[in-house]
């Protein structure tokens, strides 16, 4: 990834800025001339499987207003829609988190439909547009592996490949055992960040990762610091059991309902 500069060309995308680095490697701001239009690329130190690009391509065939389109795979780069907007922070009111996990639901929901779990929800991975829209980044692309390692520069597991595990402070029990996961470790993350919404605060953090996993498992959140109305709604969604957990995102609403 040495070689890669503003101005470089990466297939036919051309290279504008540096975004950042995440548990996949750089991601760029690029331009594709042909379409005429600004795209994020997420390039990886790995070239990808066939199976990761047969799953990449899945999941650009979802089509939903709140989930950040993949319009395109290369040998070791994702190409997707660039989001301008900020990233998700608390604490909101009551009413704006309501809001906004109504659109994180929504594209959860959706892409559940198509059955592709995001595995690695979290607020990083979500976007505010100046026009109050919420899109959720990378969805389905955190895939399990046998051998998980972690990043120096954030809490995020990824596998000898570069494939995201997830992300610390925002797995599911059963997701920081290296249990094999379903849509129920999405419920889990939900609960998370609409906890961190609603009190600007980090429900599970330690000192080192492995405090962090620690919490993940064991600590049980203080649900006298949330609104009442929505209590419920993150008991059923952080349960550590998976089988006592929130099983469909679209249930949300009538448990956080007034009344």
């Amino acid at each position: 990834m040495s070689t890669l500069a503003p101005n470089r060309q990466l297939g036919p995308y051309e290279l504008v800025a540096i975004i950042g680095k995440g548990g996949m490697g750089e991601v760029w701001r690029a331009r594709d001339p042909r379409l005429g239009r600004d795209v994020a690329i997420k390039i990886s130190a790995q070239q990808f499987s066939d199976r990761f690009e047969r799953e990449a391509r899945s999941i650009a065939a979802l089509n939903h207003p709140n989930i950040c389109t993949l319009y395109d795979v290369g040998p070791n780069y994702l190409v997707m829609e660039y989001v301008e907007g900020a990233e998700l922070k608390g604490p909101v009111s009551l009413n704006r988190a309501l809001e906004i996990a109504g659109q994180i639901a929504a594209a959860l929901e959706a892409a559940h439909e198509k059955g592709i779990v995001h595995r690695d929800l979290k607020p990083a991975n979500i976007r505010i547009k100046s026009d109050g829209t919420v899109k959720v980044l990378d969805f389905g692309l955190a895939k399990s592996a046998t051998q998980p390692e972690v990043t120096s520069d954030s809490p995020t597991l990824v596998s000898v490949s570069g494939m995201i595990l997830g992300t610390a402070g925002y797995m599911s029990p059963e997701q920081a055992r290296g249990h094999e996961v379903d849509k129920r470790t999405d419920m889990f993350a939900f609960g998370v960040v609409l906890y961190e919404l609603l009190t600007g605060e980090r429900l599970f953090e330690g000192p080192t990762l492995t405090d962090t996993l620690a919490a993940v498992l064991t600590r049980e959140p203080d649900y006298t610091k949330v609104p009442e109305r929505v209590r419920r709604l993150l008991r059923r969604c952080l349960e550590k059991d998976p089988g006592k957990r929130l099983r469909d995102i679209g249930d949300w609403e009538a448990i956080s309902a007034p009344g």
